[in-house]
């Protein structure tokens, strides 16, 4: 058997350990293209003038949005003037509330008090303005403003407009109020319960709808006064048995000369005769009631008479040959007033129930 010892390397030969190991050599790279090293103090002027740029830009952003906040603060338009016409009425905060909004709800609180539609005269504008330390005493609420913007307006009202002939009469408020002074006109001179008669007005008389200055809308009581109240108009009158004119003229609250100037032609010395139809004043309310009344009443058919002569009898001599009796009729009457005042009174159909009997009689002709 071999000495063990011969398996190990020799001393001299081992591979030292730690720094006594030798180092491989060093390739040459002497071929390879070297680029050249930039010292390193070089970057740092650049970088120092992109930071100062950077802090200056910074700077100067600031300030600008520092500049901004003052005028936004101060100048902003934070509030809303509101004009009637070219009158500042108040100021409103916020710019919410436009011209349009403040006219709506103004003309809803004028129609809820007048019982009608409203249409304003004047134009309210709104501008949007900076409320200022100065303006601070004009700030308030849109229900503040609302009643100051009342005393401020005029305005149309969608009234109601009784038209007598085609020419205005009163206006009222609304149709109902015009229906209720036409209603308590006509109430005095109503038939009663079971009568068949037609009310109508002897005018032409219509209510109309129509925007009205508010000034010019009466209560129901003034406009049923107005209607009421009397003018003078032409009448006439049918000259009766024992007239003169100066017995006339106190009838109608005239004088003698009223008639004259009334009836061309009329004098005194040539006076007046029966039958004859002057003009005479007349007072008459601006509208007056026409009632038409229809009755059926059972009325007296009169007797005739018939004549018979006898030729061997004096003129003298008159004898009843057969007595007569009057008959019984229905008759339909018409009965026209305007104001409660008879106008026309009749017979527009009838039925005989009894006939009448002819009353017969003999005269002498010698």
């Amino acid at each position: 058997m071999a000495d063990g010892r011969e398996q190990f390397p020799r001393r001299d030969e081992r591979v030292p350990y730690g720094g006594n190991m030798p180092r491989a050599p060093r390739q040459d790279n002497s071929n390879r293209s070297k680029r050249p090293q930039k010292p390193q103090n070089m970057d740092k002027p650049k970088n120092r003038k992109r930071n100062a740029l950077a802090r200056k830009q910074m700077i100067f952003g600031v300030g600008l949005l520092v500049i901004f906040i003052i005028l936004f603060l101060f100048l902003r338009k934070n509030g809303t003037e509101v004009f009637v016409g070219a009158e500042s009425v108040g100021v409103l905060e916020g710019g919410s509330v436009t011209a349009e909004t403040i006219t709506d709800t103004l003309e809803t609180q004028l129609a809820g008090i007048v019982g009608s539609e409203v249409k304003i005269n004047e134009e309210i504008k709104t501008k949007r303005i900076h409320i200022g330390q100065s303006r601070k005493k004009d700030v308030c609420t849109l229900e503040h403003l609302i009643p100051l913007l009342r005393n401020k307006v005029t305005y149309k009202v969608n009234a109601a407009t009784i038209m007598i002939d085609e020419a205005k009469g009163v206006v009222l408020a609304n149709e109902a109020q015009a229906n209720e002074v036409l209603d308590a006109i006509k109430e005095p001179y109503l038939p009663a319960e079971g009568v068949e008669a037609t009310v109508e007005w002897v005018e032409n008389v219509t209510v109309v709808s129509s925007f009205v200055d508010s000034d010019e809308i009466i209560s129901v009581s003034d406009a049923i006064t107005a209607l009421q109240s009397t003018t003078t108009a032409t009448g006439t009158y049918t000259v009766q048995s024992g007239d003169a004119l100066y017995k006339i003229a106190p009838n109608y609250d005239c004088s003698v000369e009223d008639l004259l100037n009334l009836n061309e032609g009329l004098t005194i010395e040539a006076g007046i005769f029966l039958g004859q139809v002057i003009n005479v004043p007349i007072s008459k309310p601006k509208i007056s009631v026409r009632t038409i009344e229809t009755q059926v009443l059972t009325t007296v058919e009169p007797k005739t008479y018939e004549y018979q002569t006898d030729e061997t009898k004096p003129k003298s001599y008159q004898k009843v040959l057969q007595q007569g009796r009057a008959g019984q009729k229905k008759s339909t009457i018409q009965i026209t007033r305007i104001n409660g005042f008879v106008q026309e009174e009749k017979e527009v159909s009838k039925e005989i129930i009894t006939e009448p009997v002819p009353e017969i009689i003999v005269k002498g002709t010698l």
